[in-house]
């Protein structure tokens, strides 16, 4: 680093962001710069994000995690392995662990940590809040709760807020929104069959408001945890998608606006169940009551999600 960038760096606010090449992680960076922070991103590969400093490692670069941190004011954590799981632990847990201690060390005032919903696990209550007792399965449920115990006693001086989204969706990660763009007979089968059950989907944008939203504002305790859904939208749903995916693309496929029959949420649950695969009810919702009284406002209904991804991909999405 040069003495001018130096210089340049002592006069803004400057935050960490990991994971900046996915989802969340890409949209606080691209937000953080527009308001005219100092962003370093954490990205083990390429990484095309604009007006950002990027430090090419990963979170096991103990040496780089340290330049990475030193004079910074926030970090926001959200990078994780979700589908390797020789190493989840490594990298979801221990990972965090190392970012905690840089965290103290250099004084950082703002951490905010992405986790996810899947922490909850097994439950039997149909409306979980962050007070209900977490059961985690499998071992990526596992890494994200045990990263968040972590966090339990909290860093002194800093303001720990740790989210839980529920499936965060784009233009190109669908969940099961990918089912109506695909159409195919296979995913009909897979609709018919679960299209009672609650999709989960939160837009990717809400999470990205939710980390930026508690920046300046106060909480009550410190860590402080939050559900981002918008599980409380009924049209929440496998067949609500469905059918109003082939509302929106109707202009083009007249005659296709219609909804979609499925089976009682009772049968894709035994179903899983039979098959050694035990979850959720199909009728269970994530609360986000919590980060709703904390002023936080959703802008991507259900509704708002299918425009939002239809618009993005164009003919493509009417063609698939």
């Amino acid at each position: 680093m040069t003495d001018s960038q130096q210089n340049f760096e002592e006069t803004q606010r400057i935050v960490c962001v990991t994971g900046a090449t996915g989802m969340i992680g890409s949209l606080i960076a691209r937000r953080l710069a527009d308001q005219g922070y100092l962003v370093r991103v954490l990205a083990r590969g390429r990484c095309e994000l604009a007006n950002v400093r990027v430090f090419k490692a990963g979170l096991a670069d103990v040496t780089q995690l340290e330049h990475f941190v030193r004079g910074a004011e926030m970090i926001f954590h959200c990078a994780a392995e979700l589908s390797d799981e020789a190493r989840m632990h490594e990298t979801n847990v221990v990972g965090t662990s190392r970012l905690i201690e840089l965290a103290i060390r250099h004084k950082v005032r703002y951490f905010c940590h992405i986790s996810s919903a899947g922490v909850i696990g097994k439950t039997a209550q149909t409306v979980v809040d962050e007070d209900t007792p977490c059961c985690p399965q499998n071992a990526y449920e596992k890494s994200k709760f045990e990263a968040e115990q972590l966090f339990r006693q909290g860093i002194e001086d800093c303001k720990v807020v740790i989210l839980r989204p529920t499936n965060v969706v784009d233009s190109n990660h669908l969940g099961d929104l990918g089912l109506a763009v695909d159409g195919s007979i296979i995913s009909m089968i897979k609709a018919f069959i679960k299209g009672g059950e609650c999709a989960h989907l939160i837009h990717a944008e809400d999470v990205a408001s939710a980390a930026v939203h508690f920046i300046e504002r106060p909480i009550s305790t410190s860590p402080r945890t939050y559900f981002v859904s918008c599980d409380a939208d009924p049209l929440n749903t496998v067949s609500n998608l469905w059918r109003i995916y082939k509302t929106v693309t109707a202009g083009s496929r007249p005659g296709k606006a219609f909804g979609f029959p499925h089976l009682p949420v009772f049968i894709p649950y035994a179903l899983r169940f039979m098959s050694g695969r035990p979850a959720n009810r199909g009728d269970v919702r994530y609360s986000a009551r919590r980060i709703e009284s904390e002023g936080f406002r959703l802008a991507f209904g259900v509704e708002q999600i299918v425009q939002n991804v239809v618009s993005s991909f164009g003919n493509r999405a009417i063609d698939a």
